[in-house]
């Protein structure tokens, strides 16, 4: 039976049964028993240092993009509902981790500052998306963060500048209960006509290329080095591979899409024989790019 939750930790504002459907993405999952909600830095960390006193494992959550979840979840999580609020100082521009990714993407280009072009495709969080260096186009977070805010796995709060070693391609140390607060992101005045032009053709990119008018999480897996995963899996012929609701998308093979109704079982089942065949057909071993929570 679960252990009861101290009192100075529901305090934080939290929701109980909370369908992770409603709160990803890809739409698939069981419940979240226990979401908790902060609305400052005060109380996110309070709640990291709750958990962290009474030895309670517990998640946080984005967004809900890059994120398959498999089945319900007892332990809490904690999704940051800061006031969505940018603050410009000169080029740079500072936002919550809970701030829309695409909707900052938009926001710089709207200002005139180039340099989150590359974002303007990637849906989720900021805070996810510092998190796993989300880049595109050869462009990456790492590429234009200044300055970042987050609190350490005792719920101590950092504010630093990124140091060498701390990302790489589609990493980050911020892992292992380290929470991202906000970023503040060095950009470069430019014509904001021009700019919204390559906002315009990103988008219209990954809108040509992508499943985006069905529900998933993404990339599913990781480039190997010096490869496409997205190709690999196409070559092992398993574009349009379906398992229930959940397919390997016709339209780019690194998506599984869900169709509607489709469970954290058939994604489970679909992703382990994606990378199966891919082993069995090129020899190589695709990693999920994606979170992956369990209970």
């Amino acid at each position: 039976m679960p252990r009861p939750l101290p009192d100075d930790l529901l305090k934080v504002p939290h929701r109980r049964d909370v369908s992770f459907a409603r709160l990803t993405t890809l739409g698939v999952g069981g419940l979240c028993r226990w979401l908790f909600e902060p609305t400052t830095e005060a109380e996110a960390q309070a709640f990291v240092r709750a958990c962290a006193r009474e030895g309670l494992p517990w998640r946080v959550l984005g967004g809900g993009s890059n994120l398959v979840v498999l089945g319900d979840l007892e332990m809490p999580v904690m999704k940051l509902a800061f006031p969505k609020e940018i603050r410009r100082e000169g080029n740079r521009l500072t936002a919550p981790a809970s701030h829309g990714h695409i909707a900052l993407a938009e926001a710089a280009a709207g200002a005139g500052l180039a340099g989150l072009e590359f974002a303007s495709g990637i849906p989720g969080s900021l805070g996810g998306a510092i998190r796993m260096n989300a880049g595109a186009y050869g462009r990456e977070w790492v590429d234009v963060l200044t300055r970042y805010r987050f609190l350490t796995p005792e719920g101590e709060l950092v504010e630093k500048a990124p140091e060498s070693g701390e990302f790489r391609y589609r990493w980050s140390f911020l892992t292992g209960g380290r929470v991202v607060l906000s970023a503040t992101a060095d950009l470069v005045e430019g014509d904001p006509a021009t700019i919204r032009a390559q906002v315009a053709e990103y988008r219209g990119k990954r809108g040509t290329s992508q499943p985006l008018s069905k529900r998933n999480a993404g990339c599913i897996f990781k480039n190997p080095p010096g490869l496409s995963a997205g190709r690999l899996i196409d070559l092992a012929g398993l574009k349009g591979l379906r398992i229930g609701d959940a397919e390997v998308s016709p339209e780019h093979a690194n998506f599984l899409i869900n169709h509607g109704r489709a469970t954290a079982a058939e994604f489970a089942e679909l992703m382990a024989q994606v990378q199966a065949k891919v082993r069995e057909v090129h020899g190589v071993e695709l990693e999920p790019e994606v979170e992956i929570w369990r209970e």
